[in-house]
């Protein structure tokens, strides 16, 4: 009885490539001293700058006059120091990328998953939902320990249940992650982690100083609250006149934007 010729064996399925190229992400994220010593050293500077500007401003609270009194913002208080998470997850997100091209190593994962866009996507599902996590832990702890604080003293304090604080919170979330987001597209187009980490520091912190020195025109003003870091500002604090939900669209179209650049430079190059 005659057997029919085996023909090549079948690609894996799509859901087994995917899994395969997480759990290398997975061991290649967990394996990168950064990953570990960074955010530490941040949370640590970010909750205790936190901690203390709140403290300074409890200790401070009557000898206010009455119209301090009224403008005393004890969400504002606490989150004062927000810039320095996102430059912590902008930061993070830069060497997630750039690791591998230090190493080397990018060419031996290119070689492995030849598929480059699933390669970045595995990337950005697990560095954004390491940052989501990390940014959950900094803010909450940051937050309880700032309010309980307030409370200590008797100077104003907000709880989790009162309106916008819930909002507020998750929007300092959102902003954390986006920005280590945004950070990872960055790295994979520079490829450098110099590069990478000062293109995050012009981005988030340069560009806005110097466009806030610019004489308000047309352009300006449809372009300047379109930037990263007045885009969170905006969610978390409105006063530029966008809506939080344009913001929070804002930063969405900002990591969808840089996600497509460095899906296209990824393919495009050779590693």
């Amino acid at each position: 009885m005659s057997h029919a010729l085996a023909g090549p064996p079948a690609p894996p399925a799509a859901y087994r490539r995917a899994g395969a190229a997480l759990a290398a992400e997975w061991i290649k994220l967990r394996s990168l001293r950064s990953m570990l010593l960074t955010p530490l050293l941040g949370a640590l500077l970010f909750i205790g700058l936190s901690a203390s500007a709140v403290h300074n401003n409890a200790a401070g609270y009557s000898h206010l006059d009455a119209a301090q009194k009224a403008r005393f913002d004890p969400l504002y208080i606490n989150f004062n120091f927000v810039i320095l998470g996102i430059l912590l997850f902008g930061v993070l997100g830069a060497l997630v990328a750039t690791n591998e091209y230090g190493s080397g190593l990018i060419r031996t994962t290119l070689a492995a998953t030849p598929q480059r866009g699933l390669v970045l996507a595995a990337k950005a599902v697990l560095a954004g939902l390491a940052a989501f996590a990390l940014a959950v832990v900094l803010v909450f702890t940051a937050f309880f320990t700032g309010q309980g604080i307030l409370s200590g003293a008797h100077a104003p304090h907000v709880s989790l249940g009162d309106h916008y604080v819930l909002g507020h919170l998750m929007g300092t979330v959102y902003y954390m992650t986006a920005a280590g987001l945004i950070g990872l597209f960055t790295g994979v187009l520079v490829r450098s982690a110099a590069a990478a980490i000062t293109g995050m520091f012009g981005l988030l912190l340069v560009l806005p100083a110097l466009a806030d020195k610019i004489t308000p025109d047309a352009v300006t003003r449809h372009t300047v609250p379109y930037l990263p870091l007045n885009l969170g500002d905006e969610m978390l604090r409105h006063h530029q006149g966008l809506s939080p939900g344009s913001a929070v669209a804002g930063l969405a179209a900002w990591v969808l934007v840089l996600a497509a650049a460095a899906a296209l430079s990824l393919r495009g190059r050779d590693a």
